[in-house]
């Protein structure tokens, strides 16, 4: 569970102290407002441990983000060949098989979209805000692979499908704050995947199967057709 306490509130200092902590906090103009308190408050030394920490989560929680997001686009690519390999499945939707249910691409937006904000508040210094959006996305990713047909899961089995949040992420305070950085890259990852949207809203019809007496019927008059 997340830690609701709130951060303890020091004794005041001397003014050459607070003059001191205040010429830090404004040299770290791209900290949050936070980290600019707590520097006044808790001095110099506290501050660069906080940024030193809350840095190498954002960093491992990033790269989480990014990793899967590829994931994640994978498997939405092997889904969508699903949908053009119609004839392969479509006799066990249609018939209301355990596990086959249509192909729908947008099974993966929900997931992509929570990680691609989650990436977003990581680089602007939210590190609270973006732990808990990565939580969110990574029970989004889980069910999107849970609710995959059959036959799109199987060519899931070579894939690192959907996996846990990371532990730091259970852990950080919802109003930590981190500094900044620049967005990656591969937050576009998710821009592609929401972008593709295909679905098959009704399971085409079995084949009627013709009786037996109109197969033998069929057979007798080509026979006759052959002799005369």
């Amino acid at each position: 569970m997340r830690s609701s306490s709130k951060k303890p509130e020091g004794a005041k200092r001397t003014s050459s102290s607070s003059r001191s902590m205040d010429s830090i906090a404004a040299d770290k103009s791209g900290d949050s407002a936070q980290l600019r308190q707590i520097a006044k408050v808790m001095g110099n030394d506290h501050i660069k441990d906080a940024l030193k920490g809350g840095t190498t989560h954002r960093d491992d929680m990033m790269a989480h983000i990014c990793a899967r997001l590829k994931v994640l686009e994978s498997a939405q690519g092997k889904e969508q060949l699903a949908l053009g390999r119609e004839r392969e499945w479509f006799k066990g939707v249609a018939s209301g098989r355990d596990g086959h249910h249509l192909p729908d691409l947008t099974r993966w937006h929900e997931s992509a979209k929570l990680y691609k904000k989650a990436g977003e508040a990581l680089a602007q210094g939210h590190l609270g805000r973006g732990a808990q959006l990565l939580t969110q996305a990574a029970a989004a990713e889980q069910a999107a692979f849970d609710s995959a047909p059959d036959f799109v899961a199987s060519e899931f089995e070579e894939m690192e499908t959907a996996v846990a949040a990371p532990e730091e992420a259970h852990a950080i305070n919802d109003e930590a704050s981190c500094s900044g950085c620049a967005a990656p890259k591969e937050l576009k990852i998710a821009d592609r995947i929401l972008s593709r949207s295909a679905r098959m809203d009704k399971a085409p019809p079995l084949p009627r199967r013709k009786p037996a007496w109109f197969e033998e019927q069929v057979e007798e008059d080509e026979d006759k057709a052959d002799e005369s």
